[in-house]
């Protein structure tokens, strides 16, 4: 037997935007610093060749990349956890279990003139990727670059968002 509910059960929350300030400029400053030179990677971008194979596309995207420094107290991935687990309890309320292992926090860094990365899907890296919500961090002052404005497809901006 199929059960079918009355209405359909929807989320107004699902193209919701949440904002807030994670890390004060010191933590922020502590995160920069922790990152290693010799880490950087030219950034990828999965499916242009084939499903599940990553490539170097400068046309879709073009910067550099590590891992985020995670230390012994697990700093700053308990803090990014448990902010987003925060904005998912007020808007989206979806089951999550965390972090996947092959899909931890990137540091971004456009290095060169004309760094970019283009309008895509967070949809994390592997075929089976199960990532539901997407962050970005700002951990360095606007002022400090040009460009780096961060926009949202269909989304429209209100005193809300």
């Amino acid at each position: 037997m199929i059960v079918i509910p009355s209405a359909p059960m929807r989320n107004n929350s699902v193209a919701s935007i949440y904002v807030n300030k994670v890390f004060t400029e010191e933590e922020c400053n502590q995160i920069l610093a922790s990152l290693d030179e010799d880490k950087w990677e030219e950034a990828m971008v999965g499916g242009v060749v084939e499903r599940g194979v990553f490539t170097v596309e400068k046309d879709y995207r073009s910067n550099y990349q590590q891992k985020i420094p995670v230390n012994e107290d697990g700093f700053p991935l308990n803090r990014i956890a448990q902010e987003i687990s925060h904005a998912n309890s007020q808007l989206w309320r979806f089951d999550l279990g965390g972090f996947a292992e092959d899909d931890l926090p990137w540091v971004m860094n456009y290095f060169r003139q004309g760094d970019h990365n283009n309008w895509h899907v967070d949809l994390g890296q592997r075929e089976t990727a199960s990532r539901k919500l997407g962050f970005s961090l700002q951990l360095t002052e606007g002022t400090e670059y040009e460009g780096g404005d961060f926009g949202f497809h269909r989304i429209e901006k209100s005193e809300s968002n």
